[in-house]
């Protein structure tokens, strides 16, 4: 029975994660560069808009332009942004019902002079002929590209963040075997692409005001007013760090909205990805049930796979890989926390700001 457990867990697997699609090098459509307004919403991002910023100085003269949204720093955010040629747009006092990020993104959309909006979290990084890349992979209106930026990996424990990735990507359901067939049930938040008239059409940030995971929320937008959601790793186009001041922030950033995301996520993606959860548990505590032999052999494939699947996601080593229960045990704490924090404490606290759910 363990056995069979084992062999549906490493199946499933593949499943969920049959393709990641990537950006490559291609050619096209580059004249749209000057149509495009990059937005980014920023609360207290002095330490991270240098880092994106640079890698967007290739692009200042090619692009409409590039707004950086202070929602309410208490750092020399604006500052900073000015210093490297961005327009700069000061938010003023959030209202009632609404999260700043998705009030930082609604007011840049309205703000905007350009026909296509690129939506950027702060702490991403334009890769070489990245812009390029994401207009060639895009379609025109009526579709969105949401992407899940490529995780540089510079310490240790930001390969942690491994798991959650995984669960991520899982559960939108964008990269499982029939994805070609069935539509992606949500959207990645730290980078999208949309031209204005679709954005406006569907309520834009507006809609999903009150929305703590507004990337999830977004997504489902789309599809109900029959836009289509088309998800990509980062690789080719944009990467990023995820939280580098250490593993205290890393737990912060990660717990403030995870139950939540997992609340939003479709019922049978969630089922599907707690089943994978579940067998990659039940086999590691398996270990006296099965031969030592084959529980070896099952254990490095399941690393190979992970290992595999991880490669398009971000830079983490065969040590992440091989290591994968602590990744999976740290992964469960955290999400365990996480839900104490969303449905008993039903408060946050990030950049400062506190945050009722």
């Amino acid at each position: 029975m363990i056995l069979f457990i084992t062999l549906m867990t490493l199946l499933l697997g593949r499943i969920l994660f049959f393709h990641i699609p990537t950006f490559r090098v291609q050619d096209g459509k580059l004249e749209h560069l000057k149509k495009v307004t990059i937005i980014i919403p920023a609360r207290n991002e002095a330490g991270n808009l240098p880092h994106l910023l640079k890698s967007l100085q290739p692009y200042r003269k090619k692009v409409k332009e590039i707004l950086v949204v202070d929602d309410h720093s208490i750092d020399n955010t604006s500052e900073v942004a000015k210093y490297f040629g961005a327009r700069v747009l000061k938010l003023k006092e959030l209202p009632a019902g609404w999260f700043g990020k998705s009030f930082g993104c609604w007011n840049g959309a309205l703000q905007a002079k350009g026909d296509i909006l690129l939506f950027l979290d702060a702490d991403t990084v334009i890769m070489e002929n990245g812009l390029e890349n994401m207009l060639a992979a895009y379609k025109g209106m009526g579709e969105v590209i949401s992407v899940q930026p490529y995780h540089m990996i510079k310490e240790r424990y930001e390969s942690l963040s491994s798991f959650f990735h995984l669960v991520i990507m899982g559960s939108l359901g964008a990269f499982h075997l029939l994805q070609k067939w069935i539509p992606v049930k949500g959207a990645f938040g730290q980078c999208m692409l949309i031209h204005r008239q679709d954005y406006f059409k569907y309520g834009g940030h507006e809609a999903i005001q009150g929305e703590l995971m507004e990337n999830m929320a977004f997504g489902f937008i789309v599809q109900n007013h029959g836009g289509k959601v088309r998800c990509f790793s980062g690789l080719g186009a944009v990467q990023m760090r995820m939280y580098p001041e250490g593993i205290r922030d890393l737990w912060r950033g990660w717990s403030k909205s995870f139950a939540t995301g997992a609340s939003r996520t479709n019922i049978i993606y969630l089922l599907f990805i707690s089943l994978w959860i579940g067998g990659l548990v039940t086999f590691l505590t398996s270990y006296q049930s099965l031969p030592m032999e084959l529980y070896i052999g099952v254990y490095i494939l399941i690393a190979l796979h992970i290992k595999r699947t991880l490669s398009p996601v971000g830079t983490f080593g065969w040590g992440t890989a091989l290591l994968f229960p602590f990744h999976l045990l740290f992964f469960i704490i955290l999400f365990a926390y996480s839900c104490f924090q969303t449905f008993f404490k039903r408060n946050v606290s990030w950049k400062g700001r506190k945050i009722d759910l």
